[in-house]
């Protein structure tokens, strides 16, 4: 589920899923909620995409946190780590 193979697409993996996420994130603070509510809106139309639920999406939110891209600040909020302030 990590990693593409080939029974498995770069799309439907944890690591395309990853960047899809990353995507929607952009530069704001989203909590999981909201980010689930546009990354679906955001990706349901993709043709040739076959959508992951909300469980592999979840799975991906915690890749992504082991994997030092994400982070989540003292409103629960998800941060694109690479990205944030500090000032």
């Amino acid at each position: 589920m990590l990693t593409p193979n080939k029974y498995l697409t770069l799309v439907e993996s944890y690591i395309g899923i990853s960047g899809l996420i990353l995507e929607c994130l952009g530069k704001q603070s989203l909590t999981v909620d909201k980010l689930w509510e546009k990354f679906s809106k955001r990706n349901i139309n993709r043709i040739n995409i076959k959508f992951p639920d909300y469980q592999k999406f979840i799975f991906s939110l915690d890749f992504m946190y082991m994997a030092d891209m994400i982070s989540y600040n003292c409103d629960g909020e998800v941060y694109n780590e690479n990205l944030r302030n500090d000032n």
